[in-house]
């Protein structure tokens, strides 16, 4: 029944409203910006030089905002919008904050917004270094189909070995796995790729420098953080993709 009435909304409604939406979207990011504590990245800060021609469009309805300028880490912010001002943050990272407008948001909302980071912004707080993360590296190749390798039992081996380093034996193995950090959120490691050392070198950072970080797919044994990969046996069992 919701989705009947969100669709007769969309027909009768979906101009007016989407309209209203993409006005105060632009609003906000005028207003935020206007705090000189808050910026709002665009375009070009979200895009790398070799992907801007390819003509990739950025929602309007989803403000990302670079919270470095106003001296709380990502966490203390999140808390005082929710707690003190009741105001839901969608998405964040390490550095940046992402607030999502829909048909919903009014311009009431958007002053309350305004005013939560107005007084934020008002307490002066020196501006926090920004946390710096490995570039995540590059996709490797595939040995074979993400579904054939997911369903294989496979073997969990640590990240680390007895000394706390990188171990090395993960190295030129078959991931089983879709291993996610979040933030960013984005795919490390997926069923069937190879496991290469630079990918291991950045996990290994990630795992080292950011306790509270989550990272998706990594099975914790004994307190040590492992990747399901394919047993050798299974490897030679599958179609390798050429």
């Amino acid at each position: 029944a919701s989705l009947d009435i969100a669709r007769k909304q969309a027909v009768m409604e979906g101009y007016k409203l989407l309209s209203r939406t993409l006005e105060l979207a632009a609003e906000v990011r005028k207003l935020i910006n206007s705090t000189r504590v808050f910026r709002v990245l665009e375009l070009d800060d979200l895009l790398p030089p070799e992907v801007r021609a390819d003509g990739i469009q950025l929602d309007p309805t989803k403000v990302t905002i670079d919270i470095s300028g106003c001296g709380y880490t990502v966490e203390d912010l999140q808390k005082e919008l929710f707690e003190r001002y009741n105001i839901q943050v969608e998405k964040s990272t390490f550095n940046t904050l992402t607030l999502l407008l829909t048909v919903g948001t009014t311009r009431s909302k958007v002053s309350r917004l305004y005013d939560a980071l107005m007084r934020i912004a008002r307490q002066g707080r020196p501006p926090r270094r920004l946390v710096q993360t490995p570039e995540i590296p590059g996709f490797t190749r595939l040995r074979c189909l993400p579904r054939d390798a997911y369903y294989c039992g496979g073997e969990l081996l640590p990240v680390f070995d007895e000394r706390e380093r990188i171990n090395h034996q993960l190295a030129g193995r078959i991931c089983a796995d879709q291993i996610v950090p979040y933030p960013p959120g984005i795919p490390v490691l997926v069923p069937g790729q190879l496991v290469t050392p630079k990918i291991l070198d950045y996990l290994g950072r990630l795992l080292h420098s950011h306790k509270s970080l989550e990272m998706h797919g990594v099975v914790h044994e004994a307190y040590l953080p492992c990747i399901r990969v394919l047993k050798s046996a299974e490897e030679r069992g599958l179609k390798r993709l050429s």
